[in-house]
């Protein structure tokens, strides 16, 4: 598929955005389902102790670096770039040579990166969790040279990865967080097989790298099928030298403000103390299932039209879909917050409740997920908001805004471990992290209006009404988890208020009940709109029943 220029006729952004987010919806859900898998094995095989911070401390900046590369943040801030080169050249083809020529300066760079940070291991490592013991940083230090080579590779697949996008491939980029995760949990289980579970620490942090190489072999396979070899070749309007390292030098501003979510918990782990390192860890996991699935699809999927758009000065079609792409976010977030809220302490329990795993765990993994859980939707919304930045070329107010994020985390997690009881300090670094993420939120909200006052004689992108329309489904959504979990007997928040109901189905099996509640969870959800006449859901409904009567006529 090429990149159309010109007048040439395009769907809808409503229409392409619902097609181009539900794709990416499904198979990420089937990569965080995948990265669900593989730390429940961690979990069981490695528990919640000293190992497990080691582990977790040697895998965190890695992780950090794959959501940057090889998940999307990286290709944001380059598909954005890639597409306003593209619109403003107007003639031929420079993607080609584009990509080749940042290839090999980003390759440079990174590389470059990684040796210094495997000579630099102990002290990288100490700096960012100082509360692990000499012991812990040791075996750390191990495990991260282990797993550092997977930043270059990571770096090389999000490069062909944006390529991709401004092609408006996107399946073959959604589908390699799937590749990767298959990959690590096959290194998992073969060192658990060879070495029982001492040797999982090292496979996973080697499967890690081999990963990342099974990620870019995939996508860079595919260029070349889209790319071929004659396209390569340098035309005469090939971008310079020059701007091709600008291009590179504007990446760190790009990058710092996608990758706040990261930025933020990476920071609420530094103020860890004890053994909360894992804990942490564990439940911001599960909160990357919904986050996953509505922010980084909502925000790639408009990615590219909104910088087209942005590229042809058309600001009305700008603001029409970035208000589009905001209501979807709290539209999807809010509901999927309160229900992980109402089902969390169950869900905790049935998922990680296994081997070396003990109910103490379970608790700080529950306090340190409710804590999380008020960002899913500021970190929703600010994804939307990232891509309506870097469509218009904006990467310092992105920037601008990660940082301060980080610093009030810093100093907000601090002030509340300094103040609070000592038996609550599971859940304050991850509170510290959530309301650092709404205040970014509405930074970058207030930013993007400013920016588009000047262009816009009204810029509003955001429908009051419809928020509250939402927010009173979401309410809808975990009153029907809770009462479902009541029910079934188990254990819910707002046990005693609700001990005035029944217990009906004492014997039910907890994952039978989990599903119950989460099903009734989105029946209420799904009612509660439908009451209150919300006009996306009716639009959605809408496309849905088209496509299916379309596929029963075929």
């Amino acid at each position: 598929m090429s990149l159309s220029h010109g007048n040439a006729p395009r769907p809808s952004g409503g229409a392409r955005m619902a097609r181009t987010a539900g794709m990416l919806a499904l198979f990420t859900l089937l990569s965080r389902l995948l990265g669900l898998v593989r730390d429940m094995g961690m979990a069981w095989m490695v528990g919640c102790g000293p190992v497990a911070d080691a582990l977790v401390a040697a895998l965190r900046l890695p992780h950090l670096l794959r959501r940057l590369l090889g998940e999307g943040s990286l290709s944001m801030t380059l598909t954005a770039w890639l597409v306003r080169h593209d619109v403003a050249q107007g003639q031929g083809d420079p993607l080609p040579a584009l990509a080749s020529g940042l290839f090999r300066r980003l390759v440079l760079v990174l590389g470059g990166l990684v040796l210094l940070g495997m000579l630099a291991a102990p002290q990288l490592l100490a700096f960012l969790a100082p509360a692990l013991s000499p012991e812990a940083l040791a075996e750390g230090s191990s495990l991260l040279r282990l797993c550092l080579p997977y930043v270059l590779l990571a770096g090389m697949a999000a490069l062909v990865m944006a390529v991709l996008h401004c092609r408006e491939v996107f399946w073959l980029p959604a589908l390699s967080p799937v590749i990767f995760n298959v990959v690590v949990i096959s290194a998992m289980l073969a060192g658990w097989l060879a070495g029982g579970t001492e040797a999982v620490p090292a496979a996973l942090a080697a499967g890690m790298s081999a990963g990342g190489l099974a990620q870019w072999l995939a996508q860079w396979g595919y260029a070349r099928h889209v790319f071929p070899a004659t396209a390569m070749e340098r035309p005469a309007a090939a971008p310079s030298g020059r701007e091709l390292w600008g291009c590179l030098g504007r990446l760190p501003l790009g990058l710092l403000g996608a990758a706040a979510p990261q930025l933020v918990m990476l920071a609420a782990m530094g103020l860890a103390v004890g053994s909360q390192i894992a804990g942490l860890y564990y439940a911001e996991r599960l909160l990357e299932l919904p986050l996953g699935l509505i922010g980084a699809c909502l925000g790639m999927a408009s990615l590219p039209r909104l910088s087209r758009l942005a590229g042809e000065k058309d600001f009305a079609a700008f603001r029409r879909d970035m208000a589009l792409a905001l209501r979807w976010a709290t539209l999807l977030s809010l509901p999927a917050a309160a229900g992980l809220w109402a089902v969390g302490p169950c869900l905790v329990d049935v998922l990680l409740h296994h081997g070396e795993f003990d109910a103490t765990g379970v608790r700080q993994v529950t306090l340190a997920l409710w804590a999380y859980l008020p960002c899913l939707p500021a970190c929703a919304v600010s994804r939307c908001l990232l891509a309506g930045c870097n469509a218009l070329g904006d990467v310092r107010l992105t920037a601008l805004s990660s940082l301060l994020a980080v610093v009030f985390t810093l100093a907000g997690g601090a002030w509340l471990l300094h103040s609070m009881a000592r038996d609550i300090y599971f859940c304050l670094p991850a509170a510290a992290a959530s309301a650092a993420l709404w205040g970014q939120t509405v930074w970058l909200w207030r930013g993007l209006r400013r920016r588009l006052r000047p262009l816009l004689p009204a810029p509003a992108l955001l429908d009051g009404m419809a928020c509250l329309r939402h927010v009173l489904a979401a309410g809808a959504a975990a009153a029907g988890a809770l009462i479902v979990l009541r029910l079934c007997g188990m254990v819910c928040p707002l046990q005693d208020l609700l001990s005035v109901m029944p217990v009906l189905l004492p014997g039910l099996p907890a994952m039978a009940g989990l599903a119950l509640s989460i099903g009734a969870g989105c029946c209420a959800w799904g009612s509660a709109l439908v009451l209150l006449g919300d006009a996306d859901t009716r639009m959605l409904a809408h496309k849905l029943r088209t496509k299916l009567q379309g596929d029963s006529r075929s």
